[in-house]
């Protein structure tokens, strides 16, 4: 049981879905984000062009205005743009990530590797 405001769920889906732009033809993979409250599995998913640092921030933060607030810790994989130091007890969180949890008054917690279930509200 989860409590409200406490967690903010994040993955991004195994498969990489596609965006076609009609008018040139162009296919273009993206990365499709998906957030999920804790408590009450209120979800938001949008479409991104990589799991890069400035992506990474702007998908996070664009879920906190859908949501209208910001959890007490966005629980999250431990992707090579978000932690520089992956560790099952202790990992690294990218600075300018950790800048921006500051900023919002939240906290990163990096999902063990390998235990879905740390994230569970939110495996796709």
């Amino acid at each position: 049981m989860h409590v409200a405001g406490e967690k903010m769920f994040v993955d991004d889906a195994g498969k990489q879905p596609t965006l076609v732009d009609p008018a040139a033809g162009i296919v273009t993979e993206v990365e499709l984000f998906v957030a999920v409250l804790g408590a009450s599995s209120y979800t938001y998913a949008e479409a991104t062009r990589s799991q890069r640092g400035p992506d990474w921030i702007g998908r996070h933060c664009r879920a906190f205005a859908v949501f209208g607030g910001v959890p007490l810790a966005v629980v999250c994989d431990q992707l090579k743009s978000g932690v520089t130091h992956a560790c099952r007890y202790e990992p690294q969180v990218q600075r300018t990530i950790e800048e921006m949890a500051a900023h919002y008054g939240t906290t990163v917690l990096p999902a063990r590797p390998k235990h879905a279930r740390d994230k569970a509200k939110v495996a796709v």
